[in-house]
């Protein structure tokens, strides 16, 4: 079952949810107890193993420089 991205708008919290893809775009209600929360667009991120070490695939952000090390993710 995949995980979804949630904002509620009334209380401006950001959530996950494990929902089947049957429910993806149903209204879930916040952890704070609010109904009606939107699900966001999401940037996923895969990682996996090789004779190199570990990389990562897909996604965008820190997914896409080698482990989250660049100055684009991590701003001093």
């Amino acid at each position: 079952m995949p995980i979804y991205e949630y904002y509620c708008h009334r209380c401006q919290t950001r959530f996950e949810l494990l929902r089947p893809m049957s429910r993806r775009d149903e209204a879930a209600t916040c952890p704070q107890g609010h109904e009606g929360a939107e699900r966001l667009l999401s940037i996923f991120a895969a990682f996996r193993g090789g004779e190199g070490g570990t990389s990562a695939l897909g996604g965008s952000g820190c997914a896409g420089c080698a482990g989250g090390h660049c100055a684009s993710c991590h701003p001093s």
